[in-house]
């Protein structure tokens, strides 16, 4: 009897690549929004609009984009290339896990991001 493999380090840093992103662009978005509150720049203009939404909105897209990535590749490894042989069911169970958290991750950003695009800086 063949005894499965467990995942390693790069498996499970890939199933939650999606929420590191989502962390990441937390982090970008209100960190910009309050340096630009506290050090005036919340009625500069980027190209035309306003900076703090034209920032929100490009790192939030960029944000999906990966997050997208990621979850189009777990889905790939679930389109049944991935014949899991019996007792080898840790690399289907991450693929799903990887798609959950790329799901929940673009609620997230989509989520936090529009708050920020709605509403007017600073007040």
């Amino acid at each position: 009897m063949m005894r499965a493999r467990a995942p390693g380090f790069s498996a499970i840093t890939g199933a939650l690549a999606a929420l590191l992103v989502w962390a990441g662009h937390f982090t970008l978005i209100y960190g910009a929004h309050a340096l630009a509150c506290e050090r005036g720049f919340a009625d500069a203009a980027l190209l035309g609009l306003p900076a703090v939404p034209a920032l929100v909105l490009g790192a939030s897209l960029a944000a999906l984009l990966a997050v997208g990535l990621v979850g189009w590749r777990a889905w790939r490894r679930l389109d049944g290339s991935l014949a899991a042989e019996a007792g080898e069911d840790a690399p289907r169970f991450l693929a799903w896990l990887t798609l959950a958290t790329a799901l929940l991750a673009a609620l997230a950003i989509l989520w936090e991001a529009v708050p920020v695009l709605l509403l007017h800086s600073c007040r």
